[in-house]
């Protein structure tokens, strides 16, 4: 019997010898975690519809109102940094005074062309649409040497006005090309006609004034004019 309990008695200090050992005074070594795995590289081209839905109307711009309200054949470019086609402020080119005063293409795509392959990658071409109404240029395509969109088309009729977006990234911040991309437009004055309405007759600015916005002013409200929306179909 006393042996047994002596057998006993050992076996109970060994198991709390073994439960003191594993009390965490040494830690317990583990495997380092695995790291991220890298993101993947940005895509270096990116193909887009562009979707240009037009509001201008008798409902957000009651002011004179015109008959056959439409809007010029969409002309653009793909671009880099390196050139400008308009900025607001700025003075309009022949191509572009000749886009907002008669919705011709072919001036402004010309200086387009002039600009290919560098800085320029492409012309973008679209139809023209009565107001209210919707058009949709089905597919640019943009490398990430040449992320910018500049596009625009006149308000017709009119003087010389217009609108449009210049120098416009469809990369964020990251790097990346963005899924989509919605642009309120409001009407712009090319600075190249003085008339002050929509069928007023030419009147030649001399010398051409700056390239600016008419949100508010006569005959236009504060409401925009359309959209552009730029969604990615090859993401």
């Amino acid at each position: 019997m006393t042996s047994l309990l002596r057998s006993r008695a050992f076996t109970a200090v060994v198991v709390v010898a073994a439960g003191c050992g594993g009390s965490g005074t040494e830690p317990v070594s583990r495997p380092d975690p695995e790291p991220e795995p890298p993101p993947p590289p940005a895509a270096t081209t990116a193909t887009y519809r562009v979707a240009f839905e037009a509001t201008w109307s008798a409902a957000t711009h009651p002011t004179n109102f015109p008959g056959g309200a439409h809007f010029s054949p969409l002309i653009g470019a793909v671009h880099n940094d390196s050139v400008t086609f308009w900025a607001l402020d700025g003075t309009a080119t022949p191509g572009i005074e000749s886009m907002a005063e008669t919705g011709g293409t072919s001036t402004l795509a010309a200086e387009i062309r002039a600009e290919i392959p560098a800085p320029a990658l492409a012309v973008i071409n679209g139809s023209g649409i009565r107001s209210p109404g919707s058009t949709t240029i089905q597919a640019i395509t943009l490398r990430e040497d040449f992320p910018l969109v500049t596009l625009v088309t006149m308000i017709a009729p009119s003087p010389d006005w217009f609108v449009g977006v210049s120098g416009l990234s469809l990369r964020n911040e990251e790097g990346s090309w963005v899924e989509e991309l919605q642009v309120v437009l409001y009407p712009l004055d090319a600075g190249t006609d003085s008339g002050p309405a929509y069928t007023s007759a030419n009147d030649d600015t001399q010398p051409k004034e700056p390239i600016r916005g008419l949100k508010g002013e006569r005959p236009f409200s504060d409401e925009p004019i359309g959209t552009f929306t730029f969604t990615r179909t090859d993401g």
